[in-house]
């Protein structure tokens, strides 16, 4: 039986499939980050994420305002990228925008891992894990 990995990392359908490799190895990179900062020692706070690669957070707009509209924790939107964290699941969801990315021409891959991290490390030092570099 396979396990599925605590983070997960996906792309929009507007996206192309040769993209899947790249998504594999940042979800194995970012689960073994977790691994070494020993985020999963403890069995009854294992933080789940689930990371939606997309074009532009403003796309995503109207999903972020309509959940944030429910009353609950709402969407936490910052440059790059937004999530929503539901602390009784310990469920995180996440955006990461690219396009902006692409255009300045930056070291994509790095980019979006810094984008990663940043998410995953907000919700992590919340429960006083060690940061996710």
């Amino acid at each position: 039986m396979q396990q599925e990995l605590p983070i997960t990392i996906v792309a929009e359908g507007k996206f192309s499939n040769s993209l899947k490799p790249l998504l594999t190895q940042l979800e194995l990179w970012i689960n073994f980050q977790a691994v070494k900062a020993d985020w999963y020692g403890n069995e009854d706070c294992i933080l789940s994420f689930d990371f939606t690669l997309v074009r532009t957070l403003e796309e995503k707009t109207p999903l972020l305002t309509a959940v944030s509209a429910e009353g609950g924790e709402g969407w936490i939107v910052e440059s790059g990228y937004a999530y929503h964290y539901d602390s009784s699941s310990l469920k995180t969801i996440a955006f990461i925008a690219v396009n902006d990315l692409i255009q300045n021409g930056t070291g994509i891959e790095q980019a979006i891992k810094d984008r990663l991290t940043s998410v995953a490390n907000v919700i992590g030092l919340q429960h006083g894990l060690l940061a996710l570099v």
